[in-house]
């Protein structure tokens, strides 16, 4: 199970992922008609662009033209005996060339991720005992940057600021635009597990191409003179899983 805390009440809701993304031209075949490919868009929850996130590209590198500082509904004190006053967060920052915290960035590094930024998400988010959050992208959807996959132990490393996604923005825009309420990154709940792969024995292979044949015989109807047609059937049969959000 994911929880999380909004830094702020304007934070937007982390929402259940979508098969789709758009709306398709006429025509039949677009990849996101595909069952597995929308099984894989709708898998986990997406959590949203807290505020509109514009970005410039210049000579010496990506600058943020948006920058947001939200400051926290609650108040913190370091010790009973002070007051407490709210936290504040930025949206987004770059990497700095010699960085030395949170880590060192040398400078024969620094080239290679200068277009990467950080976004906040806002949110506080942690998992149960043994359970993990994958940080993606949006599957199947094409964007001009993409958010670097990250597994964090969300389980056991209570962190004190909100999480943030790493996005890499392509050189070859001059301005990238995402507004408030977009689907930011995406996010789902996997187990630490022992995970395993074994070959199939030529036994265990047979029985599974002759189930395979069996399953074909059954649904399948007459397609052309080399395949059967299995449209509609292998969407009726799918059992996917369901991610809800309550408050």
């Amino acid at each position: 199970m994911l929880h999380y805390y909004k830094f702020c009440s304007e934070v937007p809701t982390p929402s259940p992922a979508r098969g789709a993304y758009h709306k398709s031209p006429p025509g039949k075949g677009w990849p996101e008609e595909c069952p597995p490919m929308r099984a894989a868009n709708s898998f986990g929850w997406d959590l949203l662009c807290p505020g509109d996130l514009e970005f410039s590209l210049h000579e010496e590198g990506w600058h943020l033209d948006t920058p947001l500082t939200l400051e926290s509904d609650w108040v913190y004190s370091a010790g009973d005996d002070e007051a407490g006053v709210p936290l504040t967060q930025e949206n987004a920052w770059f990497w700095e060339q010699d960085q030395m915290l949170h880590h060192v960035i040398s400078s024969e590094v620094y080239p290679e991720i200068k277009t990467q930024v950080k976004v906040s998400t806002f949110l506080f988010m942690r998992t149960e005992s043994n359970e993990l959050l994958y940080f993606s992208d949006i599957p199947n959807l094409s964007r001009p940057f993409r958010v670097l996959s990250a597994l964090v132990d969300t389980d056991w490393y209570p962190a004190s600021y909100p999480w943030h996604c790493v996005l890499d923005l392509d050189p070859g825009e001059e301005k990238i635009r995402i507004s408030r309420g977009e689907p930011l990154c995406r996010v789902f709940t996997v187990r630490r597990e022992h995970y395993s792969a074994h070959e199939m024995s030529q036994e265990d292979f047979e029985t599974y191409f002759e189930r395979s044949q069996r399953w074909l015989s059954e649904y399948g109807r007459e397609g052309n003179s080399e395949s059967l047609d299995i449209t509609g059937t292998y969407v009726k049969q799918q059992q996917l899983s369901s991610f809800t959000v309550h408050p």
